[in-house]
């Protein structure tokens, strides 16, 4: 090659070499763009994974809550049968004893008695 292509080809490179010099803040701050993104999105990820943490042993006590309040749903349920049973025997023991009116039947109140009026003055 002659003294000419070289300092031609130099000169060239020098320009191009410029060129992507310029360009190198641009594609830095770029970088610098995307690593601030991915970091937030790496702080957002383990935000929400916490919260997803929190809300699954939210969800396994609410769980557990609803079985116990089956459960004691289902012990009221015997133990409202269970009196339901002993009042039909007792009412029925009271048919058999001739008394007409179960023992745990509502009283009716008495009668209001009448207002007392007052007397004529003369």
């Amino acid at each position: 090659m002659e003294q000419a292509q070289i300092r031609e080809r130099f000169a060239r490179w020098i320009e191009d070499t410029k060129e992507l010099f310029g360009l190198l803040p641009g594609l830095l701050d770029h970088d610098q763009q995307l690593t601030a993104k991915t970091d937030h999105a790496e702080q957002e990820t383990e935000r929400l994974r916490r919260e997803l943490g929190e809300l699954r042993k939210e969800l396994d006590e609410t769980r557990k809550q609803n079985e116990q309040l089956r459960t004691d749903k289902d012990e009221a349920a015997q133990a409202l049968a269970k009196v339901l049973e002993t009042v039909q025997a007792t009412n029925q023991v009271a048919l058999k004893l001739g008394v007409m009116r179960s023992p745990f039947a509502r009283r009716e109140a008495p009668a209001p008695a009448p207002a007392a009026q007052p007397a004529p003055h003369e």
